[in-house]
């Protein structure tokens, strides 16, 4: 992959994602998700460490290019009208982007709630928490959106977010998705990661099928 798309690249969820793509030596072009002034600061300040690098840019100094891959990184708010704003941005965005061929939604494990029987059998159950509540509403908006553009392909990949504002943990996640962007899908795969399995570990049987081999270490 050449050049990626990050909606909420500079977000606390996305800017580990925007570092490893980088360090793969991949173009990242990052889409504001800010829906308040505290954010707006936090993804300038994040910016600093990132501007710095060539292959970055942020939506300012987007220009006119084509992406290979795109992934929704920033994707839901638990206050109702911050969230309408976050929706409009994850629209816009998503409809000015039909070059995409890999396309990413990252939420959260909170959707199944807290059964280890939902995450063996892979049926969601009612979320248990306002986190799983708000992530199954934005899941289920996203798949209206795929409809309204006519996309069949897509990954909605479900992680513990909290480990992606962790150092050494948010590596391993980004590492993840990156491996996840370069295979190809056919329709909507819905894939969990949770952390500190076994190696067979049920719930993460359908990322283990899907990566390529040399991304498995990070599992």
């Amino acid at each position: 992959m050449e050049q990626a798309l990050i909606f909420g690249g500079l977000s606390p969820f996305g800017f580990p994602i925007s570092e490893r793509l980088l360090e793969e030596g991949v173009h990242v072009v990052s889409v504001s998700s800010a829906v308040s002034t505290n954010e707006v600061e936090q993804e300038e300040e994040n910016e600093l460490f990132l501007g710095r690098n060539a292959l970055f840019r942020s939506e300012r100094q987007k220009g006119e290019n084509s992406f290979e891959c795109m992934v929704i990184a920033d994707t839901f708010r638990l206050d109702s009208e911050r969230n309408k704003v976050l929706k409009d941005k994850i629209r816009n965005t998503l409809a000015s982007s039909t070059s995409i061929q890999n396309l990413l939604f990252l939420s959260s494990l909170e959707v199944l709630g807290e059964s280890d029987a939902s995450l063996r059998d892979k049926v969601p159950v009612h979320p248990v928490s306002a986190i799983g509540n708000a992530a199954n509403k934005m899941e289920l908006f996203f798949v209206h959106l795929l409809r309204e553009i006519r996309r069949k392909e897509a990954i909605i990949f479900r992680t513990d977010l909290n480990l992606l504002t962790d150092r050494k943990n948010g590596k391993s996640i980004a590492a993840l998705i990156n491996g996840l962007l370069e295979i190809d899908h056919e329709g909507l795969d819905v894939v969990h990661y949770k952390s500190g399995q076994q190696p067979d570990a049920q719930v993460n049987e359908k990322i283990r099928g899907l990566l390529p081999d040399q991304y498995k270490t990070w599992l």
